[in-house]
């Protein structure tokens, strides 16, 4: 590969991590998620919750969408703090698509304390200058309760 194209694909990699870091420090964030969240997507993005512990009818598609579903986060989780790990991506031109695991600790409705983990499968478009989210599939492997653990209670749902 021409010593352009690696750097291009590196320059895009870490674009992308900025992108996946981006979205964990809006839904993180104390007040305004919904357009911080929405921001990183493209028009017609499309967040879905899958996997065995999806919630049915847990998905997003198009910026309005997504402000109001993260939105409403601040009274869901008053507190949250997301950690992402074990990222691969991998650039196709002005498309990509990753792969990251998360851990997240996290304060429900204000009174509980929770450990959630899971996958994010997500599909990327350069729009311009910008790598923006296309498609977030993210599953679930577990929501338990701090003090019980996931072997003891795997999950908990978190309407």
């Amino acid at each position: 590969m021409p010593a352009d194209a690696v750097l291009q694909s590196l320059v895009d990699r870490v674009a992308i991590e900025g992108v996946m870091v981006a979205y964990h420090r809006a839904c993180d964030a104390p007040e305004g998620k919904g357009p911080l969240v929405a921001a990183l997507f493209t028009e017609d993005g499309r967040w879905e919750s899958v996997g065995r512990f999806a919630t049915p009818g847990w998905e997003a598609v198009g910026r309005e969408a997504l402000e109001a579903k993260f939105d409403r986060n601040h009274e869901r989780m008053p507190y949250a703090l997301h950690h992402l790990t074990g990222g691969q991506v991998e650039v196709d031109g002005d498309a990509a698509s990753g792969w990251w695991s998360y851990f997240q600790h996290c304060t429900h409705r204000g009174t509980t304390p929770l450990w959630i983990a899971g996958e994010y499968h997500v599909e990327l478009r350069r729009q311009g200058a910008r790598w923006l989210i296309a498609q977030m599939l993210v599953e679930n492997h577990f929501t338990t309760p701090f003090d019980k653990g996931w072997v003891e209670v795997p999950h908990v749902a978190t309407p």
